[in-house]
């Protein structure tokens, strides 16, 4: 590739972006380095990173943030045990700095809501969709998977509304409208190139 050139191209760009004149041998240079790592990038190869990998997605899921104090937590888990048999399922449990976050489906919430006083408070979003990718061992191993996927997601036009990482799961939320062109990416990553031909 040929920097000098490249370097003239994007000149009136870069002095638009930053405000400031922009020497074409500095363009050069600061493209030189950047080159240099991108050459030294060692980015697993997704195609067999996501091999084996399954995931699912569900709609019509309920995102919940309920701001109470560290020590309050413990009470909200054993409350929802409680009334776990009468859930679809158990939600899922993400304990922050200074709230908790349930994932659970919107009948489930409805449920929820009206037996725990703590939801009172709780900021629910709604509308939104749980994408879950479940990592073969392989992948749990690589590092930067979590951010190639949602670098990924991101790419295709899909916003991640909420996103937990786990050593074998990656849990995330997204607009219900996103959610089939999320699961659309991941599995094209899944399948690999051989598969989508």
């Amino acid at each position: 590739m040929n920097f000098h050139s490249l370097a003239e191209f994007i000149q009136p760009q870069v002095q638009q972006l930053s405000g400031k004149e922009a020497g074409i041998n500095t363009l050069v240079v600061a493209i030189k380095r950047f080159s240099d790592t991108l050459a030294n990038d060692k980015t697993p190869d997704t195609s067999r990173v996501l091999k084996d990998a399954r995931i699912s997605l569900s709609s019509g899921i309920v995102d919940v943030t309920i701001r109470v104090p560290r020590n309050q937590f413990s009470t909200i888990v054993r409350e929802l045990s409680d009334i776990a048999g009468e859930l679809s399922e158990f939600p899922h449990i993400f304990p922050l700095s200074n709230s908790i976050k349930l994932i659970l489906p919107a009948e489930d919430y409805a449920l929820v809501h009206g037996k725990m006083g703590h939801l009172k408070e709780a900021a629910a979003q709604t509308n939104v969709a749980e994408v879950i990718l479940n990592l073969s061992p392989h992948a749990e191993m690589n590092p930067g998977i979590a951010s190639y996927i949602t670098e990924l997601l991101f790419r295709n036009g899909v916003n991640i509304l909420d996103a937990f990482l786990g050593y074998g799961d990656i849990i995330m939320v997204v607009d219900d409208k996103d959610g089939p062109l999320a699961y659309d990416v991941l599995q094209r990553e899944i399948q690999g190139p051989k598969l989508r031909e």
